[in-house]
């Protein structure tokens, strides 16, 4: 028997308490998945119109780019953050934490201010020909901006996990700090900067206004949900968001598969 096991064991009532309680969350977030596939069922034929896959693919190749810009620039922070203390150490954490409690419109205005055509950096981008008002590029800009913490904080932990003597041996062997982190440090903690990639890939294709504030078009599934909510009706939206269910359960089973393969 598990501690946790033996540290329950005897109290039947307690447990049906915290069962009572428990189940109450469970449905709460059981039903409406439920309800959406059921009533989306029956209108997935009509969003299976290339609108609609098209919109669905963007969101997902958008995503997938930006949890990769994620992951890459933000590994090293996850490093530095988890090895080193520095002067403004707290000042860097509140800034990776503050997209997360952002309202995603703010997050979306904040975004298109700093980098829209009109601003010194936008111009800049613009003469490179990468535009961020209503393109592809505007797409990925915003979802990085708010899925970049989970890349950088998922990464952390699996850096934080790694037992620093192994590095200070592979030092001690003539190792170079790179070689160290290249061949000791990141293949360790490599379940976790995946993780942290699949969990940005998710952040970024739920994503809905901040992109709708900084690039409506070209659509991506998640606002063409909302369009067709207005447009179309609720039965056309169902129908839609049932298609996006079924990505999302996509990269859940990715994490999933993580989780089990240790």
């Amino acid at each position: 028997m598990s501690r946790e096991a033996g540290l329950l064991s005897g109290a039947r009532n307690f447990l049906l308490a915290l069962s009572g309680f428990a189940s109450i969350v469970v449905a709460m977030l059981t039903i409406p998945i439920l309800f959406l596939a059921l009533k989306g069922a029956s209108a997935v034929s009509e969003a299976l119109r290339a609108e609609a896959l098209k919109a669905v693919a963007l969101s997902l190749e958008a995503g997938a780019l930006s949890a990769t810009f994620s992951t890459i620039f933000g590994v090293p922070l996850a490093y530095i953050l988890s090895r080193l203390d520095f002067k403004g150490k707290g000042l860097v954490e509140s800034i990776l934490d503050l997209p997360l409690i952002l309202p995603h419109t703010v997050a979306g205005i904040a975004v298109l201010l700093a980098f829209s055509s009109r601003s010194p950096i936008g111009s800049a981008l613009t003469t490179l020909g990468l535009r961020v008002e209503d393109s592809f590029w505007g797409i990925v800009l915003a979802m990085t901006f708010v899925s970049a913490p989970f890349a950088v904080d998922f990464s952390r932990r699996g850096f934080d996990s790694v037992d620093v003597d192994l590095e200070l041996v592979a030092r001690s062997l003539g190792a170079s700090p790179t070689r160290v982190f290249l061949t000791v440090s990141l293949p360790l903690a490599s379940r976790a900067v995946a993780t942290g990639w699949l969990m940005s890939m998710a952040r970024s294709i739920s994503e809905v206004g901040a992109i709708m504030v900084v690039a409506y078009h070209p659509t991506v599934g998640s606002v063409l949900v909302l369009e067709w909510l207005a447009v179309r009706g609720l039965r056309a939206a169902a129908g839609l968001s049932l298609i996006l269910l079924a990505a999302s359960l996509a990269v859940l089973a990715g994490l999933r598969f993580l989780r089990w393969f240790r």
